[in-house]
């Protein structure tokens, strides 16, 4: 992974860098075009690690359910969970692409 893709994420300040957070999982906007694009940026990092997140998850709960341990139900619940946290992921990357124009980096 190449450092192109997070570039002006990567340039911001330490509270920058938060309001970044704040911006893309409120589905906002800044007053900052810098928070803004980089807020842009983060999305697909963002889904990518809760997708990741989510198959371990679903790997677990699957090796768990299969073994018959009471642990498989709040595993499944845990799966379940993380599942609406992509749908959350997707819904606020849609908002700020929506937001700031612009192809989505790569």
């Amino acid at each position: 992974m190449s450092d192109v893709g997070l570039a002006t994420y990567r340039r911001c300040t330490f509270s920058e860098k938060r309001a970044v957070l704040r911006v893309f999982w409120s589905r906002g906007a800044s007053d900052s075009d810098t928070v803004n694009e980089a807020a842009r940026e983060y999305g697909p990092y963002a889904l990518a690690m809760v997708v990741v997140i989510t198959f371990e998850l679903a790997v677990i709960a699957a090796v768990l359910f299969n073994k018959g341990t009471v642990w498989a139900w709040p595993a499944i619940a845990a799966t379940g969970l993380a599942v609406v946290c992509v749908w959350w992921t997707r819904v606020c990357q849609r908002a700020i692409v929506s937001l700031v124009k612009g192809p989505i980096p790569s």
